[in-house]
């Protein structure tokens, strides 16, 4: 009887009593909580668990059925919210187990008017009590959803952890071989028959499922060698994560207390920038090349067949050479392409005149405009009419390269991968259209124009500059997907069975990078550390002119030099924009009887995972440069000092490489350093070493 090696291992570890549920957090940091906030946090936790369903013995239900928001409209510091809310509510909102998508119209401003409760509630206890009250009366994406966001921007929950989104909706992260295995063992419950040669396997109350990417059947094209980082959780989790911190439907002035508004945009350049470099080193390192382009006028050449499901519909596919000059979108094909032409003519301008506003493209702090147009956000018709006529270009070309048929009627649609933030990594076709944006974007940023007080020189003198063996691997990250799945009344209540889906992912092995400053005087000063490519996608070497938004930062950290040399040595570990991946909910539970939260899930919730800070390495080594750049230190503003775990200083994001530069741009406290990452183990996690079947039975 044939089984699957890593299977036998990790059922071997849970009757020892060590389920792995998480081996790769063994040693989290964690800070003290006292005993109002563990008592907040047991009850937004609960609130979260058995998604889909609603337990009527949880500490909620009771709240909740009983709780009247509009005889508590005192309770909220705006009442025009709670009529605004009740009256589309008895309109009818979106029905349960329907699949709820930001990027719907109607079902954004029914979320929104959900949310605005949430937002306005006055207290800790009328923000819980609207939570509990729509937890059980309505769909459970709506209430996901709008609490995750109020969570986040609401001043008196800053304090609070909360699960990551792939934990409340295992469906968008896994594909639907995984949850057949998955619902096949619940339907058929206990005695439980192993299937090890399937990649099932039980063991005590914990169920695994072994599970790989998609292949060219889901592709048909060479893109599935990324489907290890486009399908991978985490990297979706992270970008759902920041739709949650900066939501594109809402206020500057209610974003994150408002502290954010005159960078909204520039961020939004910025973390999409961030995002298409790492996306684009990756695509260098499978020999890939260019991320490609395309026309609105003519047939897009990437099709995508996501194994993906709704509760009632396969997600929508889209064939190779899909043809988008339909009648079905030619609305909105005409908007895209007139948002384009519009910013161009203003862009050969230099002015853009629209909205009430008049801003100079080329004028450096013109950024944050530029970003709120492409996100069409509310700030960019802050100066206009409520009722103006409000389009978005993400949102259009989403529905136009989704592929998904003609929807006849409200909240019944045939999902795609574009619909949702959870799944929007997943198709090469979100990387075109950003790629499109991020291009039209850098065309208002003028040459780097920093002025450098030049106090430091970074010595290169041999090994003086000093980076360690780059090393990328897949082992083994399993993930709980027990919220995919329904439970019976009696197992609600009674410790649930977990079902837990175990992948091979990227991983990286620490390192260090030594850095020899020379500096003429005894000051604080800032380092920062970027990766980029070396060659093009045709092999050739890129000129730094040509090459610098192709740079991810890694590091941004502060040090005390004094005069003469400094010798500076730092561990990936310790890199400032990077986290662990976060915990399950039953491991915070574990931490909260400890008086305790996870540190990286309470200040640094939306950073990217350690383990995908370096694009795969090849055998014979992926040549990239990391760049280091070091400056004095300026203090955080002042208003600014809440972001402390995100910001050093108030410097422009990206900088000094936050728009082109010259041939010029190398300066004494600049270094470029050449690297090459290795891949140790399989190259391709389809053939994972650790996962070939033999034919000995597993004993336990």
């Amino acid at each position: 009887m044939k089984t699957v090696v890593v299977l036998a291992y990790l059922v071997a570890l849970a009757w020892a009593g060590t389920v792995p549920v998480s081996p790769f957090n063994t040693e989290v940091k964690t800070l003290p909580i006292d005993s109002l906030t563990k008592e907040k946090q047991y009850k937004v936790l609960e609130l979260f668990e058995a998604i889909n369903q609603v337990n009527k013995n949880a500490g909620y239900y009771k709240v909740g059925k009983e709780y009247d928001i509009k005889s508590n409209n005192e309770h909220y510091k705006n009442k025009e919210v709670v009529e605004k809310f009740f009256k589309l509510y008895e309109q009818g909102f979106l029905p349960r187990f329907s699949l709820f998508s930001i990027f719907d119209i109607k079902m954004k401003s029914e979320a929104k008017a959900l949310y605005d409760l949430s937002y306005y509630a006055k207290d800790f206890d009328t923000f819980y009590k609207t939570a509990a009250w729509a937890r059980v009366h309505l769909n459970e994406g709506y209430f996901a959803y709008s609490f995750y966001v109020a969570l986040i921007q609401r001043v008196d929950t800053k304090d609070m952890v909360f699960p990551k989104s792939l934990l409340l909706w295992p469906k968008l992260y896994i594909n639907t071989e995984t949850f057949s295995k998955i619902y096949y063992s619940k339907m058929r419950g206990s005695p439980f028959e192993s299937f090890e040669e399937y990649g099932i396997e039980q063991a005590d109350n914990y169920y695994f499922y072994y599970t790989n990417y998609s292949d060219y059947h889901t592709y048909g094209h060479n893109e599935y060698k990324l489907a290890y980082l486009t399908e991978d959780i985490s990297w979706n989790n992270f970008y759902t994560y920041y739709h949650t911190v900066a939501p594109f439907w809402e206020h500057g002035d209610k974003i994150l207390s408002g502290l954010f508004k005159e960078r909204r945009g520039e961020y939004y350049y910025y973390f999409y920038q961030q995002l298409m470099a790492r996306y684009y080193l990756e695509r260098l390192s499978n020999g890939l090349g260019e991320i490609p382009r395309f026309s609105w006028y003519q047939p897009f050449k990437y099709g995508y067949y996501p194994l993906l499901t709704s509760n009632f519909y396969p997600f929508a596919q889209r064939p190779n050479n899909y043809v988008m000059q339909t009648e079905k979108n030619l609305d909105d094909l005409r908007f895209v392409r007139n948002y384009e032409d519009n910013f161009l003519n203003f862009l050969e301008k230099g002015q853009f005149k629209a909205y009430n506003q008049e801003v100079d493209l080329y004028n450096s702090k013109s950024i944050n405009f530029v970003g709120n147009y492409w996100q069409a956000n509310p700030d960019l018709y802050e100066k206009v009419s409520p009722n103006h006529y409000h389009r978005s270009y993400e949102m259009a070309a989403r529905r136009i390269l989704g592929g998904a048929p003609y929807r006849y009627k409200d909240y019944i649609y045939v999902p795609t991968a574009l619909n949702f933030y959870q799944t929007s990594l997943r198709d090469p076709a979100f990387y075109q259209i950003y790629n499109k944006i991020l291009g039209f974007i850098s065309s208002t940023r003028g040459t780097c124009s920093h002025i450098l007080r030049i106090l430091y020189t970074i010595l290169a003198l041999g090994q003086r500059v000093k980076i360690s063996k780059l090393v990328t691997l897949f082992d083994i990250h399993p993930f709980n997907a027990s919220n995919s799945v329904v439970f019976s009344v009696s197992e609600l209540v009674a410790p649930k069975k977990s079902f837990m889906v175990l992948q091979p992912r990227l991983n990286k092995e620490p390192f260090t990078v030594k850095i020899n400053v020379k500096s003429d005087v005894e000051e604080q000063a800032t380092f920062k550390i970027f990766i980029g490519p070396k060659y093009d996608g045709k092999g050739f070497p890129i000129k730094v002119e040509d090459n610098w938004m192709n740079f991810v930062q890694l590091d941004w950290f502060n040090h005390k030099l004094m005069k003469g040399e400094n010798l500076i040595e730092r561990s990936s570990e310790d890199f400032f924009h990077f986290k662990e991946d976060s915990l399950s909910i039953d491991e915070i539970y574990k931490l909260l009887d400890k008086n305790q939260l996870p540190v990286d899930m309470n200040k640094n919730y939306d950073d990217m995972p350690k383990r995908l800070m370096l694009p795969r390495g090849t055998k014979s080594g992926f040549p990239l440069q990391f760049f280091i750049f070091v400056y004095p230190s300026i203090a955080l503003s002042k208003e600014m000092e809440s972001f402390k775990h995100s910001l050093l200083d108030d410097k422009p994001f990206g900088y000094p490489l936050d728009r082109p530069v010259s041939s010029f741009f190398v300066q004494p406290n600049m270094y470029f350093k050449d690297a090459d990452v290795y891949h140790k183990g399989s190259e391709y996690p389809y053939s994972f070493e650790d996962v070939y079947h033999t034919n000995e039975v597993s004993k336990h």
